[in-house]
């Protein structure tokens, strides 16, 4: 089998890997929600929607996992699409900081905005927020809880904007910093039992922010926290992208990757469509005296 038939065939697998094990997990989060939704069908006892909240925290991590191997597997391959426009990056900063507020909030961990002014840029907004909320998940999970503190910003010159992510955690020895972009790299074993994950989080990180032109770095002290710092381009440019100009199928896999990114979105909406149209059926008066037999029955 030569080189080309091989690289179609792990295409077409990866293709497989994600729609089959992404397809019925956005099923099962659209289930979890309706359930938490008392107008929907009905409040749930205190008990039940504990173990329906345990159940969508639960896929919402597994979906995280397979979206970092998905991703991890694009940086190896020079395969992952980027697409490009103008952002503030203070407002992209704060969307993130609302969006992880259940969990920060969960854990009393206090997270600060420190952009002091408007900072534009030409990038890909997914992407860069896909970055910071690593590098915030990141520092979450080593800051103390009830103590923590976690402070976003950028810094700016003509050429480039500089992202930071500092934490009060307990820091990073020397010797693990220059290994910690790697994959599969985590503090230590002990690490690994009590904070679950696939250790892709830092690799990932680092592949797009070269894709995007610019690299990242961190400081740290045991004791003293971590800071996590990176570079992006004010104006974003294609010939900049490390990783993808390295591979020479990068034409045809960028072409093969938007054609399935197109297809998997267009099937994830047909099935949120349809979820949602089965929903309003069952809100209909039938099923409403079904739920009221069952209840009689209990």
């Amino acid at each position: 089998m030569n080189d080309t038939k091989i690289e179609t065939v792990r295409e077409e697998i990866l293709a497989l890997f994600s729609h089959e094990l992404k397809t019925p997990l956005t099923l099962i989060t659209g289930w979890c929600q309706v359930m938490q939704s008392p107008k929907i069908l009905g409040r749930l006892k205190k008990d039940q929607l504990h173990a329906v909240d345990v159940i969508y925290s639960n896929v919402l991590k597994l979906k995280s996992d397979i979206e970092d191997i998905l991703d991890t597997n694009k940086l190896i391959y020079g395969t992952m699409l980027f697409s490009f426009e103008n952002i503030e990056a203070d407002k992209l900063i704060q969307r993130i900081i609302r969006k992880l507020r259940p969990l920060t909030e969960e854990k009393n961990i206090r997270v600060m905005n420190l952009c002091k002014e408007k900072t534009i840029l030409r990038t890909d907004p997914d992407r860069l927020q896909q970055v910071i909320t690593n590098l915030v998940l990141n520092a979450v999970d080593f800051v103390p809880r009830n103590k923590g503190v976690i402070k976003i910003g950028t810094k700016q010159d003509d050429e480039q904007v500089i992202f930071f992510v500092v934490d009060n955690g307990k820091g990073l020895p020397k010797k693990m910093q220059k290994d910690v972009f790697k994959k599969l790299v985590q503090e230590d074993s002990s690490y690994r039992r009590k904070h679950a994950g696939l250790g892709l989080g830092l690799f990932i990180c680092q592949g797009i922010v070269e894709s995007l032109g610019g690299t990242i770095q961190v400081t740290s002290k045991v004791g003293k926290g971590a800071t996590f710092y990176f570079t992006h381009p004010k104006y974003g440019n294609v010939a900049k992208f490390s990783l993808l100009r390295q591979k020479k199928h990068m034409a045809v896999s960028e072409l093969y990757n938007l054609v399935e990114k197109t297809r998997h979105d267009q099937r994830e909406n047909e099935m949120i469509r349809r979820l949602r149209e089965y929903i309003e059926k069952m809100k209909n008066d039938e099923f409403l005296r079904s739920l009221e037999k069952i209840k009689q029955l209990q």
